[in-house]
């Protein structure tokens, strides 16, 4: 026993000296700059704002100042909880042995002097462990097929989506073709998350979520179970708004497009700004629509003769805009295909006899690693001469010069760009078009197959006032009431690698001002109840 406790001890010390080693003076300057955005509500709390803890520097003080926002509106604390689950998968077992010393405990410490504390993990196993071997073999048989999958509820809450969604990005997969171990185990994970979260629903009076995403499983449970029992969900997962409350019947952190309308009364200094955002776009700039973006679509370069003389072999030519195959498939509801990389496999297999025209492919520029290379590789195994890859030195400036026949695209921003240059493009479904002409969207896989044959016209109107309101409304309205200030330039200035003290030390050697930031919160936060 006497050496058991020595043995505990000697581990003690060393956890110690390395969580004291890792919680540097810049962490310890934020933690102590974090207690700012401890609410000013009386000593009696009538709840709880949890939100999520990340290891994201930026988005840690996005989800900080909208929680403010949220528990000094309804007399609330501030509490958190864990997304991380992939403990139980792959390589996540080995960072939840190390995690004992590292990340984790330095999270804690710097949300330490917040007076808060995390209050749920979703790599906790639920208690009862017979209620989710029985709810786990009864899905199991039900799942017939890879569609299957995405029906499926948990009681009342759809988790199909998010379950497909978790196995393509996080195990690196382009489509379900059957239910595998794989899947059985992220159902399994995605049952103890939810029967947990919903044990410390009724252990804790909840009154408002925050997070930074409502897709794949850590997220999209937790915030679905809460819209379920009537509980608030705040999201701060975009550039087109600070927060946003999401809903029921559109559980999603895009803005909800089916709310868009052409007939919306907006200004006309509204639509001078989103058309001056709009054409600096081709210019190589970068802005809220496409933030995902690495590197803008538009450089400014020389056409590739080569390229050239191929628009020149048929009458007709059309450009297809693939999707990222692994990121948020389900992103704004369910799609028509499976996934995208069906859409494009289906797609493509639809035009090999077609004739008289060239079909080219643009690989996703900024799409997960592996994206660009399946895409590749789809078109090559057609094997058909009238199949062509466009690669990333042909740029949208040269596509827009070369005039193509029509774009395709299941929802892509690519629709609005070449709406811009009068460009016809062809949509899906449920897109975020939807509700505008300027794009011509399909509700049926027939109808699109037919348009991208050349067998039926688009119908399209090219009304650049309504392509200025679409924009205003998608990326704009929400932030409306006040300007992209310095201060969210600062906040952003590291383009997403705000994991480590070298941002810290930006933010304080640049006077980083936690209240300004707070304003611009409050201010979105106040939108949402309009």
């Amino acid at each position: 026993m006497n050496m058991i406790n020595y043995i505990k001890k000697k581990i003690a010390k060393k956890k110690a000296k390395y969580q004291q080693r890792n919680f540097t003076s810049a962490k310890k300057q934020f933690a102590n700059d974090l207690t700012y955005f401890i609410p000013n509500t009386p000593n009696e709390n009538t709840g709880i704002v949890l939100i999520q803890l990340v290891k994201d520097y930026e988005y840690l003080v996005k989800l900080l100042a909208s929680a403010k926002a949220i528990a000094e509106d309804k007399n609330l604390k501030i509490n958190f909880y864990d997304v991380s689950w992939t403990a139980h998968i792959g390589w996540g077992k080995f960072r939840k042995k190390t995690s004992f010393f590292k990340s984790k405990p330095v999270l804690e410490k710097v949300i330490g002097k917040l007076n808060s504390e995390v209050i749920f993990y979703c790599e906790d196993v639920f208690e009862n462990q017979n209620l989710i071997k029985s709810k786990l073999t009864e899905i199991l048989k039900n799942l017939n097929s890879p569609e299957d999958l995405l029906k499926l509820k948990f009681e009342s809450i759809e988790v199909g989506d998010l379950i497909y969604d978790t196995y393509l990005r996080y195990f690196h997969q382009v489509d379900v073709k059957e239910i595998n171990n794989e899947i059985e185990k992220i159902i399994e994970i995605a049952l103890n998350i939810y029967y947990n979260f919903k044990e410390t629903l009724s252990k804790h009076p909840i009154k408002a979520l925050v997070n930074t995403y409502t897709t794949y499983i850590e997220h999209g449970i937790t915030a679905r179970i809460c819209l379920e029992e009537g509980i608030d969900v705040y999201t701060v997962g975009s550039f087109s708004y600070r927060i946003q409350k999401i809903t029921k019947d559109f559980p999603y952190h895009q803005i909800n497009h089916t709310l868009f309308s052409p007939n919306k009364d907006i200004k006309s200094a509204q639509l001078k700004t989103a058309e001056n955002i709009i054409t600096s776009r081709f210019t190589g700039k970068i802005d809220a629509a496409t933030s995902y973006m690495r590197a803008s679509a538009f450089k400014i370069q020389a056409l590739n003769e080569d390229v050239k003389k191929l628009f020149e072999i048929n009458k007709r030519n059309i450009i297809i805009y693939p999707h990222c195959f692994y990121d948020s498939q389900h992103i704004n509801r369910q799609l028509l295909y499976p996934n995208l990389y069906q859409y494009l496999e289906q797609l493509l297999q639809n035009l090999i006899s077609i004739e008289n025209t060239s079909v080219f492919i643009k690989p996703h520029p900024n799409g997960i690693e592996g994206t660009k290379e399946k895409t590749i590789d789809l078109v090559k195994s057609f094997n058909v001469a009238h199949f062509h890859i466009l690669d990333e030195t042909v740029s949208n400036n040269n596509i827009i010069d070369l005039k193509p026949d029509l774009i395709c695209t299941y929802r892509g921003t690519v629709g609005l760009e070449m709406a811009y240059f009068n460009i016809p493009t062809v949509a899906l479904n449920d897109n975020m078009y939807v509700n505008f002409n300027f794009v011509h969207t399909c509700n049926s896989i027939e109808e699109y197959y037919a348009i991208v044959k050349g067998e039926k016209e688009t119908s399209i109107n090219f009304d650049k006032n309504q392509i200025y309101s679409f924009y205003y409304q998608a990326y704009l309205d929400k932030l409306a009431t006040f300007d992209d200030t310095e201060i969210m330039k600062l906040l952003h200035s590291f383009n997403g690698a705000t994991y480590n003290d070298n941002y810290l030390t930006h933010l304080k050697s640049n006077n980083f001002n936690y209240s300004e930031l707070f304003a611009s919160y409050l201010n979105g936060y106040n939108l949402t109840k309009n």
